[in-house]
């Protein structure tokens, strides 16, 4: 049995989400067999629905830890639920230095966190232009980013008042990091990374809901590499090799 690092209504609340979800949604889940099974793991999601961070968290084959917006922890009953959950809050629309050494100190432990590059939920449920928080957490750590693409729960209250079901996707793509790992790259080469992060993501989802991200040959593909652990601790080795030479 996996050792277990999570508040226990974490786990009470993913049995119970999976369990509701198999009511209310018809949901197709694949590439699960990409989620690193240990290791520090930045998950970064498509955001159009309150219910995408709960299918993450619901469905990831290991413990992660997400973010909810700050003013969720004051909400009566919702507070209680985020705090309970584990989960840890960020400041949205501003440069959260808590948030970010929050989220650092989960990934230097070695722990799994869920964040969504958009910044916020898509109002029309369509991709926005993505940001560079993932990209500056993996630079910063080391974390490989893992990119998830969820859709489809837009029309969850629509079809609840109808007893209809709501289809939904969740797909997980390869892991990724930033071919600069280690160094300090540029804001605009940064912005190039974060743009690449979510072309992996919107190369999953149908170009109707890609948003930003409809022309996917307009943007650089060459700033992130496939997460490979070996190469990637020769590489650290060799460079640390070569610094104790000089």
């Amino acid at each position: 049995m996996a050792t277990r690092t999570r508040p226990w209504f974490y786990y009470f609340s993913n049995a119970a989400l999976r369990l509701i979800f198999r009511i209310i949604l018809r949901l197709d889940v694949r590439g699960l067999e990409n989620v690193p099974r240990d290791g520090p793991l930045i998950i970064a999601i498509s955001h159009s629905s309150f219910l995408d961070p709960l299918l993450a968290g619901a469905y990831t084959p290991r413990d992660v830890t997400p973010m909810a917006k700050s003013e969720a922890f004051g909400l009566p009953v919702i507070g209680w639920i985020v705090r309970a959950y584990g989960a840890f809050p960020v400041r949205r629309g501003e440069v959260d230095i808590g948030a970010f050494k929050t989220a650092l100190q989960i990934l230097s432990a070695g722990g799994a966190m869920v964040i969504a590059p958009e910044g916020h939920r898509s109002e029309s449920g369509d991709l926005q232009k993505g940001r560079e928080g993932a990209i500056m957490l993996s630079l910063r750590s080391g974390a490989p980013i893992l990119p998830v693409a969820v859709w489809g729960g837009k029309a969850i209250w629509k079809n609840l008042s109808r007893l209809r079901r709501t289809e939904m996707k969740l797909y997980v793509g390869e892991p990724i990091i930033p071919a600069a790992i280690g160094a300090k790259p540029t804001r605009e080469r940064m912005a190039d990374m974060a743009h690449e992060l979510m072309v992996r993501i919107a190369s999953m989802m149908p170009p109707e809901v890609r948003g930003y991200y409809s022309d996917l040959s307009q943007f650089k593909t060459q700033h992130m590499q496939p997460y490979r652990p070996a190469e990637i601790n020769a590489a650290a080795g060799a460079k640390q090799k070569e610094a104790a030479i000089r």
